[in-house]
C-alpha cells in the first residue's frame, strides 16, 4: 500500500515538473492556457510532500503570470513550500512579513530575509534573531539595504561563523567594520585591515604602551605549542584575553596563522618567545612561519590588541563596541571612511605591566 502511494507521489511530482516546465517556456499565455494550467498544477501540488513541491514549484515563483492561488496552495502545504512562498509571493504585507521576522520558524523567518522589498524595521527583526540560516540569509539579500544596527548586528555574529563573515566581506556595498571579521578575510584583506589599525593607532597620538606577559605564563604557552596542545594554547589564551575559550580555539586555529601571531603580540609575548611558538607548528612552512613573526615584530601592539579584541569580543572590548555603536548612530564614520580609533584593549590580570 505504501509503495503504491509512493509510486503514484512520484508520478505526481513528475507530472507537475512537466506542467511547471510548460508553463515557464513562455513569457505570456493565453487567458484560456491559464485558466488550463490553474487546477491541474493545484491538484498536484496536493498530492506531492511540501519540499517537493518547494524545488518543482520555485521557476513559477519568477514567472509574471503565476496565479495568485498557487501561493496561496503554498502557504497551505506548510515547510518549505510556505517558505517558498514568503519569499516570492508579490505584495506580501509588510506587517505580516515584520511578524514572521520577529517570531516566524526559522525557514519562514529565513525566506523573509530573502525578499527583495525588505523594510528597515524588518531587516533589524531579523537581525536580532540568533539563528545561522536567517543571518546569513539576511547578509546575502544584495538587495537588502542595512541599517548601522542590523550591520553591526550581523558583523558580531559573524565572529562565530565565518560563512557569514565571508558574505559580509564578499559585499561591496555596505559600510562596515571588518576587523571582528578578521578571521574570515584572504591575506589581501587582512593586510588591510592590519593596516588601517596601524593608521588609526598612529593617527590618535596616544604614546605606544607595552604590556609584558609574565614568565611562567610564556613558559606554559611555550610547553603546550611544542607539545601541539592546542586546547592548552586556546585555554591560555582565553585566559590571558578574558574571552569565550571557543573563540580562542578559532584564534589559534587560524589557517593563515596571523591571528595567532597578532594575539601572542597583544598579551605582550616576547618575540623571541613569539618566534619559538610560530615556529613549533609542524606543518607551517619555514616561509610562513617567518612571515609571522615578521608580523608579529613590525605591528604595534595596540594595533594588534585592536584587532584581537575585535575577533574574540572580549568582555572589556563589549564595552566599547557599545560607545562605538551610540557613535554609529549619531552619525560618526565607520571603517571604510574614517573611523574612530579604539583604545588598546587592558592586559589581563596574568600579565604585567612595563613601560
Amino acid at each position: 500500500m505504501d509503495g503504491g502511494k509512493e509510486q503514484h507521489r512520484s508520478v505526481d511530482a513528475s507530472l507537475l515538473r512537466a506542467v511547471v516546465d510548460q508553463f515557464v517556456e513562455r513569457s505570456m499565455h493565453p487567458t484560456a492556457d491559464i485558466r488550463q494550467f490553474e487546477p491541474l498544477a493545484l491538484g498536484l501540488i496536493d498530492n506531492i510532500d511540501s519540499e517537493t513541491v518547494a524545488r518543482v514549484a520555485l521557476p513559477l515563483c519568477f514567472h509574471p503570470e503565476t496565479p495568485s492561488s498557487i501561493f496561496a496552495r503554498l502557504f497551505d502545504k506548510g515547510g518549505a513550500a510556505a517558505a517558498l512562498a514568503f519569499q516570492f509571493t508579490p505584495n506580501f504585507r509588510q506587517r505580516d512579513m515584520m511578524v514572521t521576522a520577529e517570531r516566524g520558524p526559522t525557514p519562514f523567518a529565513a525566506a523573509i530575509a530573502r525578499r527583495r522589498d525588505l523594510v528597515r524595521e524588518t531587516m533589524t527583526a531579523l537581525a536580532s534573531r540568533n539563528e545561522v540560516e536567517v543571518l546569513r540569509a539576511l547578509a546575502g539579500n544584495l538587495s537588502a539595504h542595512l541599517d548601522a544596527a542590523s550591520r553591526r548586528a550581523l558583523v558580531m555574529a559573524a565572529r562565530d561563523d565565518l560563512t557569514l563573515a565571508r558574505t559580509l566581506l564578499d559585499r561591496d556595498d555596505l559600510d562596515l567594520d571588518p576587523e571582528p571579521l578578521f578571521l574570515a578575510a584572504n591575506r589581501l584583506e587582512r593586510r588591510a585591515i592590519v593596516l588601517h589599525a596601524c593608521r588609526q593607532i598612529l593617527a590618535s597620538g596616544a604614546t605606544e604602551t607595552h604590556c609584558r606577559a609574565n614568565a611562567d605564563f610564556v613558559a606554559k604557552l611555550e610547553g603546550a605549542a611544542q607539545r601541539q596542545d592546542r586546547g592548552a594554547m586556546a585555554t591560555l589564551l582565553s585566559e590571558a584575553l578574558e574571552c569565550r575559550k571557543d573563540r580562542a580555539r578559532a584564534v589559534v586555529a587560524d589557517r593563515l596563522g596571523e591571528a595567532f601571531a597578532l594575539a601572542l603580540n597583544a598579551i605582550g609575548i616576547p618575540l623571541e618567545s613569539a618566534a619559538r611558538i610560530l615556529w613549533a607548528e609542524p606543518h607551517r612552512s619555514a616561509t610562513i612561519a617567518r612571515s609571522l613573526v615578521g608580523l608579529t615584530r613590525s605591528t604595534p601592539q595596540r594595533a594588534a590588541a585592536r584587532i584581537v579584541s575585535a575577533v574574540t569580543g572580549a568582555a572589556r572590548s563589549e564595552r566599547e563596541n557599545s560607545r562605538r555603536a551610540t557613535r554609529e548612530e549619531a552619525g560618526a564614520p565607520t571603517w571604510r571612511r574614517a573611523a574612530a580609533p579604539q583604545p588598546v584593549a587592558r592586559p589581563s590580570r596574568k600579565l604585567d605591566q612595563s613601560a
